[in-house]
């Protein structure tokens, strides 16, 4: 089977959505029949990503593919004869929309039309599903759902960081809800008896980590917080899962799914029900040590292997049911 992947944002896409499309990629090269192509904005990006994995990569959309796989959340260029499959990550373009009309038409007009042309649409979570269902009146049943998987080097190891610290992984955005976090984190803890460390690109970050040394601060923190209103999966809770990390998390959108019974959930705009949580846990070594294997038997819950395997399967029912 001849693949396209559209790969226009994967060099520059290292968490998130490019740890999805990376792990398929990966685990893709197990399979003799299939033939894959990378489809990137720049020659330099097919450079480096033809360094990366062992298949072709092209600036330009020409060429016979049998089935299209674009994962990115929207549709933004076709390729007539192929199937197309795309993965929807998040409804956001649309509940949380850019102030500039400009900015907002360019966020959801390729989404619009991934909505309206897809073959096949998948989605990363039941919620995300649920979420375009209502906003386009469209059938939640008809997303095929692939939860998204922590890399295996995502694992417990030997902290770098011995002061006692909550951690929170976030980026600028709203829904992040980190102003409940810190309002929390200052009535828990008045005396500053523990540290709170924001990683990330938000206004407030304190820790801007790669990966090899996020890893570390999951496997050492008290907990890892995650107060988002709204997560199209919620990828970092179950990483600092598969790290032996306690999770706190808000009971809203995809996180109660991503974080199937592991973690602490509470009310995300609750402060002090977050104020609670945060001081039980920093008080109690036998709550926490609950939690750690609590994260632990959860992420050996996951097959590794399965969005790869699911994704390749979606690829050829579309093709099949086009013929």
């Amino acid at each position: 089977m001849r693949v396209a992947v559209d790969a226009w944002n994967l060099v520059n896409d290292r968490r998130g959505m490019g740890r999805y499309v990376r792990r398929v990629l990966t685990d893709w090269q197990a399979q003799p029949d299939l033939e894959v192509t990378l489809l990137v904005r720049k020659a330099g990006h097919a450079a480096l990503l033809t360094r990366e994995f062992p298949y072709h990569a092209r600036t330009d959309t020409r060429g016979n593919y049998d089935v299209i796989w674009y994962p990115w959340n929207a549709l933004r260029f076709t390729i007539r004869g192929a199937r197309s499959v795309v993965l929807f990550h998040d409804a956001f373009a649309f509940t949380y929309a850019h102030p500039n009309w400009v900015a907002r038409y360019r966020e959801q007009a390729p989404i619009r039309r991934a909505l309206a042309r897809a073959n096949s649409r998948c989605a990363n979570s039941w919620w995300t599903a649920q979420e375009f269902a209502r906003l386009f009146g469209l059938r939640a049943d008809s997303f095929s759902v692939i939860h998204p998987v922590p890399d295996p080097w995502w694992q417990p190891v030997s902290p770098t960081q011995h002061t006692p610290y909550f951690l929170v992984v976030a980026g600028p955005e709203e829904r992040k809800n980190l102003a409940t976090l810190m309002r929390a984190f200052a009535r828990a803890f008045p005396a500053r008896d523990c540290a709170l460390l924001i990683a990330g690109n938000a206004p407030r970050s304190n820790s801007h980590p790669d990966d090899t040394e996020l890893r570390a601060l999951y496997s050492g923190a008290l907990a890892v917080t995650v107060p988002s209103s709204a997560e199209g999966y919620g990828m970092m809770a179950v990483e600092a899962m598969a790290c032996g990390a306690p999770v706190i998390a808000s009971d809203a959108s995809a996180l109660p799914e991503a974080c199937d019974g592991a973690a602490e959930l509470v009310p995300p705009f609750d402060v002090n029900a977050w104020a609670l949580a945060l001081r039980k846990i920093a008080d109690d070594a036998g709550l926490r040590e609950a939690m750690r294997q609590r994260s632990l038997a959860r992420a050996a819950r996951i097959d590794r292997g399965e969005p790869a395997r699911l994704t390749l399967a979606l690829l050829r029912r579309s093709l099949e049911s086009g013929r």
